[in-house]
């Protein structure tokens, strides 16, 4: 039968491989195909065959028919996708899990590295590429704060910044930290606030105690091209902290 490209290759970017594409269209072009059909239709390896339609079977794509011969058939495209869907998160936290542990693994064995004690107890400045990375480090200044926590930010990127790190500020709030706001704007995000500071600065940040985060990049780049700078400088931190304080 004659392939349509363009439904090929949007089959393909869910995930298929060029026989599972060609046989689940080839499938869904009929009611119901025997192995040897679906071969000659779908212009499919005779060797090949049964393994494309186990593979298809457990993506969620096709359902077979006990008999002789057994006969396959097309499931519908949005039960496939829905399939594929809850296999790629199950994957995804599968994956997040295990990178749980391998961090949990490394931590313990470089809690004690004189190189990695080094690097917490000096003055650092570091880059940071790409929101993940930024609001990755946010987090990480956020759940070590003991003190205070400011977020200098406009109405969408304090809403952004709030609900991306809501547990661990409301933690934050439990523990006494002093949790305010800087921006132009007050959010309905910002739940977890002990003070908010109606006022317009010219800079994104975040101090934690003795750690400032530095937006660099616009607030309309892309989230894969942010860039932030992190700082680990106790001076540096109470005076961004005293200017987000000072009266206009």
């Amino acid at each position: 039968m004659p392939h349509n490209p363009e439904i090929l290759d949007g089959l393909r970017k869910l995930g298929l491989n060029q026989y599972e594409a060609r046989a689940y269209h080839a499938l869904h072009s009929s009611d119901t195909s025997t192995a040897g059909e679906l071969s000659e239709t779908a212009e499919l390896p005779r060797p090949r065959v049964y393994d494309v339609l186990n593979s298809l079977q457990e993506k969620g794509f096709v359902v077979l028919q006990p008999g002789r011969p057994v006969r396959y058939a097309a499931l519908p495209l949005d039960e496939a996708i829905k399939t594929l869907g809850k296999q790629k998160q199950e994957t995804a936290l599968q994956e997040i899990a295990a990178i749980e542990r391998i961090a949990e693994s490394l931590n313990a064995r470089i809690k004690g590295n004189k190189v990695a004690d080094k690097f917490k107890a000096s003055e650092n400045v570091w880059t940071l590429k790409g929101r993940e990375t930024i609001y990755s480090k946010l987090s990480s200044m956020i759940s070590g704060a003991s003190d205070h926590v400011i977020i200098v930010s406009s109405k969408d990127g304090a809403a952004r910044k709030f609900k991306a790190h809501a547990a661990e500020l409301t933690s934050a709030k439990q523990r006494g930290v002093n949790v305010r706001l800087v921006s132009s704007h007050a959010v309905p995000e910002a739940t977890q606030l002990t003070s908010f500071h109606k006022r317009t600065l010219p800079t994104r940040m975040a101090v934690a105690d003795d750690q400032a985060l530095l937006f660099l990049t616009e607030e309309t780049a892309h989230p894969n091209e942010e860039v932030g700078l992190w700082i680990s400088n106790p001076a540096l931190a109470a005076t961004l902290r005293q200017l987000t304080t000072e009266k206009n």
